[in-house]
């Protein structure tokens, strides 16, 4: 993901963008492979092809007074878009869809945990990754730990909280993403701080047994 590519929920849109002689990017022999690459990287991902799509436009975010191109953008109701760059190889093609797929896990997750009692198994599997704990750590990557930079809550931001009304960006759910991209890039003899790798794996097991 792109630096300051922050508040996701905030993305403007650029008008459709044009390959060269004119001819429409969605239209293009480029496309059409990225989209084919798309879908069976999500059928290696073990997910939906058909959730996720190639989007033919460039989108962007404003970020103090800037702006920023956007890769990718996860929903709760797990649709994933990619949007389409020509210069984006296939292996960062994976990273992104890597990224967006651990937000869709984690949207689940933290649907599950707000609609359980206090003292649900959600709760108490995840009451170990306090936000004092993760604060401490900040993020893996500088576009994590950017979210974490602009974090305006009085307090540190809490797992499965509404990080974005709250403190004005998402440094939990970023960096859990981010840890997702790294394995998948990396291997699981990645460096990353343990205590965010065990959380990753908690919320894809989790994710995995909400079926």
């Amino acid at each position: 993901m792109k630096a300051f590519e922050l508040l996701r929920r905030r993305f403007v849109a650029a008008p459709p963008a044009k390959a060269e002689g004119g001819e429409d990017l969605a239209q293009s022999a480029d496309f059409a492979r990225k989209q084919r690459a798309l879908a069976a990287l999500a059928l290696a991902f073990g997910y939906d092809p058909d959730k996720v799509s190639l989007r033919p436009q460039l989108a962007a975010c404003n970020y103090l007074g800037q702006s920023f191109r956007a890769e990718g953008e996860a929903s709760p109701d797990g649709r994933i878009e990619i949007y389409y760059d020509p210069a984006m190889s296939d292996a960062r093609l994976g990273c992104c869809l890597a990224h967006e797929l651990q937000h869709v896990r984690y949207f689940a997750v933290r649907e599950a945990f707000r609609a359980e009692p206090e003292d649900g198994p959600l709760h108490r599997r995840f009451a170990a990754f306090s936000a004092d704990r993760l604060a401490a750590q900040r993020g893996v990557s500088d576009y994590s730990n950017e979210h974490w930079d602009a974090w305006t809550g009085e307090k540190p931001p809490q797992l499965f909280s509404d990080e974005l009304n709250v403190g004005g960006s998402e440094p939990i759910n970023e960096t859990i993403a981010e840890v997702a991209k790294a394995l998948y890039n990396w291997g699981l003899d990645v460096r990353i701080d343990p205590l965010w790798k065990e959380l990753q794996r908690a919320i894809d097991e989790e994710y995995e047994r909400l079926g």
